[in-house]
């Protein structure tokens, strides 16, 4: 699990995330401010995935774990959703990349 460090408290961010050898991964997270909600999107090669709602999951790319290689897990100390405008800038929420084994382990732990 890599964690992903460079979040502020702006309502739009986009990065390239590289920490997975091989696979350059872009990465955008957004702020919806009249529904309190994070949204991200990813994509990798010929692989866009976009609008899924940021919440506090193991992994929330779980439903393409057969698709792409790697994961978003949503970890925060309260257990509630992101909700706020710099809930990851003040890291009342986190975000972590899962390469292919993390995947795997989280799908062991967590989902048979």
């Amino acid at each position: 699990m890599l964690y992903i460090n460079h979040l502020t408290n702006d309502p739009q961010q986009q990065a390239n995330l590289t920490g997975i050898p091989g696979i350059s991964i872009g990465f955008s997270l957004r702020f919806m401010p009249r529904i309190k909600r994070w949204i991200v999107g990813v994509s990798s090669g010929a692989t866009s995935i976009q609008g899924i709602a940021v919440t506090t999951s193991p992994n929330m790319l779980r439903q393409f774990k057969n698709i792409i290689p790697f994961g978003i897990a949503c970890v925060t100390p309260s257990g509630l959703d992101p909700f706020t405008v710099d809930d990851f800038a003040s890291q009342a929420s986190n975000l972590y990349l899962l390469n292919s084994s993390d995947v795997e382990e989280i799908e062991g732990a967590f989902f048979t």
